[in-house]
This record gives C-alpha cells, sequence and structure tokens, in this order.
C-alpha cells in the first residue's frame, strides 16, 4: 500500500507537470507547441475515411454533456443499489462535480481558439484544455480505481484497466479527427484530468474512507 501511495504520488506530480508545461506552451504560442499540434493533426486526419469518419462522430459524442450525465447517474445508482455509497460518490464527485466546472474554469481563463480545421461536430467553447478528454479521463478513471477495488481477478483487473485506457485514449484522438482540438488540448485534458482524479483519490482515501 505504501509503494502504491508513492507510485501514485509521483505519477500526480508528472500529470500536474505535463498540464503545466503545456498550458504555459499554449499561453506563450510556443513554435514547439505549433509543430506537435500540426504533426499530430496530420498523423491523425491523414487517416479519414468516409465510414471511419462517421463511427468517430458517433463515437466522440458519447463523451457529450448529457450522456455523461445519464451515464454517471446509471453507474451511481448501480453502486448504491449495491450499497457502495462511497464509490458512487467518488464516481459522482470526480465525472459531475470536478470535470466539468474545473475544465470550463480553465477554458475561460486560457481562452484558446478552435482550430480553423472543418469541424465535423458543433462546438460552443474555447479549445484548452479539451473537455471531452478530460471529462474521460475522470470518469474512466474513475471506473479503473472502483473496478480495482471489486475485481478480484489480476487478469480480469488488466483487462478492465486495458479496455477502459484504450477509451480513454481514443476519446482524445477521436476530437483531433473531428477537427475541434488541437493534440496539446487533448494532453491538456488528460493530464488535469489524471492530476485532478489523484487528488480526489488521495483525499477520499485520507479523510472519507477510500474509494469503495
Amino acid at each position: 500500500m505504501k509503494y502504491l501511495r508513492h507510485h501514485l504520488f509521483w505519477v500526480w506530480c508528472g500529470a500536474l507537470l505535463v498540464f503545466l508545461v503545456f498550458m504555459t506552451g499554449v499561453l506563450t504560442h510556443a513554435n514547439w507547441i505549433s509543430r506537435f499540434d500540426s504533426q499530430i493533426a496530420s498523423l491523425i486526419r491523414g487517416t479519414a475515411t468516409p465510414q471511419l469518419t462517421l463511427l468517430i462522430i458517433h463515437f466522440t459524442k458519447l463523451v457529450n454533456v448529457l450522456p455523461v450525465i445519464a451515464f454517471t447517474l446509471g453507474m451511481t445508482l448501480i453502486l448504491i443499489l449495491f450499497r457502495k455509497s462511497r464509490a458512487a460518490f467518488f464516481l459522482l464527485i470526480n465525472s459531475l462535480g470536478l470535470a466539468g466546472p474545473v475544465n470550463t474554469l480553465f477554458k475561460y481563463l486560457i481562452n484558446r481558439p478552435r482550430p480553423t480545421f472543418h469541424h465535423l461536430v458543433s462546438v460552443h467553447s474555447t479549445s484548452f484544455p479539451s473537455g471531452h478528454s478530460m471529462s474521460a479521463m475522470m470518469l474512466g478513471g474513475s471506473l479503473i480505481i472502483i473496478g480495482n477495488h471489486f475485481l478480484k481477478s489480476q487478469s480480469r483487473r488488466f483487462i478492465f484497466d486495458l479496455l477502459v485506457g484504450c477509451l480513454i485514449l481514443l476519446v482524445g484522438l477521436s476530437r483531433i479527427y473531428v477537427g475541434v482540438h488541437f493534440a496539446s488540448d487533448v494532453v491538456g485534458g488528460w493530464s488535469l484530468g489524471l492530476s485532478l482524479l489523484l487528488s480526489s483519490r488521495f483525499i477520499f482515501e485520507k479523510f472519507l474512507g477510500g474509494t469503495a
């Protein structure tokens, strides 16, 4: 347990550092940010086909506000029915109480314009950090933390973590593909979400009796 706390502390430090570096790069219009965004966009958008585009448009909409709220409330209810109230509260706080408000605050403060690519989905806010990427990290990460408490088999935990991790990755990449985010927005969303998730986990473990 002590090793895990030590390991997660360094993961938290790394995630926070990545966010601060990318945020600083965006705010100062650093050349390396422009190169990074351009190279990743070319790599991802260069794979576009009509069939893939249709699939990704539907996939990325799964992390819109209403589906996330519905899924979170549904999972919260299921956890409560199974008498896992701490896990339910942990999921609810991270997915709805923290992800959206914190992301909105940083979008307002940084005020980065959206990419000038053709947008395949409609958007109504500024660009950095990516709200979908941050939401996926905090919702998916919460599910991983909760799932690892309840899945007894190590192989099942590995498969569950891998599947959820891939979904978190794909959500971020889909936002670049549909033209509404720079790659640096996505990295910013992931890293801010991870640092906030681990902060929440620490508070729950230290003061609120745990996450399960």
